[in-house]
């Protein structure tokens, strides 16, 4: 019996930057997929983000980071305490910041809508050659629509749309029932969650493989650390020491 899992190489995956993460799902991201990133504040689901988009632009990759609520400049310098680096991948070019949520803002007073963030997004990533793009945060769109059946096209549309574009894409949204799911999790081709809580008295810092198509990957949740250099996943318990 053929092994379903043997048309994809590593080769044919893109790291995702992190040390110990890729080895979970059998060497990286499937390209040109759409991947949701969730958990709750301070989880280090933009950290995560940013040492995507750097590792690709270390290996001469465009990428795009939307910003939707923050301003991008004040990200890059908490992420430049770790990976100073940024600065020039920004001034090359190799990562662009766009601050969409001030454009379409100034626009309207309306919240922005899946489909004119699609459609802004549409042309710069198409003019741009971008290999990498990051939405953060996924929770500032708003749906047009009130009826939940609804709700859901437009969600799929919007991601059919990003997968029609070729481009590898992270959307981040902020989650704090990890227990409740909706729609973008099931649409996503992955879910990866990012956890922190206490236990014992101290503070435990995990990451979940929740999701991953079209690929083997462990579901159990792995310990991570936030060191100099980002991120690190720990091939083991977060509350083993």
């Amino acid at each position: 019996m053929s092994n379903p899992y043997n048309g994809l190489s590593h080769a044919s995956r893109i790291s995702t930057g992190v040390k110990g993460l890729d080895e979970l799902m059998e060497g990286g991201l499937i390209p040109g997929r759409v991947y949701l990133i969730v958990g709750p504040p301070g989880s280090g689901k933009t950290t995560l983000s940013f040492q995507f988009l750097i590792h690709g632009a270390k290996i001469g990759e465009k990428g795009l980071y939307v910003s939707l609520i923050d301003r991008p400049d004040e990200v890059v310098q908490d992420i430049a305490r770790y990976e100073p680096s940024i600065f020039a991948y920004i001034k090359s070019w190799k990562i662009m910041l766009y601050d969409l949520g001030a454009v379409l803002w100034k626009e309207t007073t309306k919240v922005p809508t899946w489909r004119s963030v699609l459609s802004r997004i549409r042309d710069i990533a198409e003019d741009e050659n971008v290999d990498r793009l990051v939405i953060d945060p996924l929770s500032a769109i708003e749906f047009s629509v009130s009826n939940p059946a609804e709700k859901r096209a437009e969600l799929a549309r919007f991601i059919r749309g990003l997968e029609g574009l070729n481009v590898t894409t992270y959307l981040v949204a902020e989650m704090t029932d990890l227990n409740k799911y909706t729609a973008e999790h099931y649409l996503a081709s992955g879910v990866i969650m990012l956890h922190n809580f206490m236990y014992n008295y101290r503070m435990i810092r995990a990451i979940q493989i929740l999701k991953m198509r079209g690929t083997r990957h462990d579901t159990n949740l792995k310990k991570i650390e936030f060191t100099y250099n980002g991120i690190v996943v720990f091939n083991k318990s977060p509350f083993e020491d």
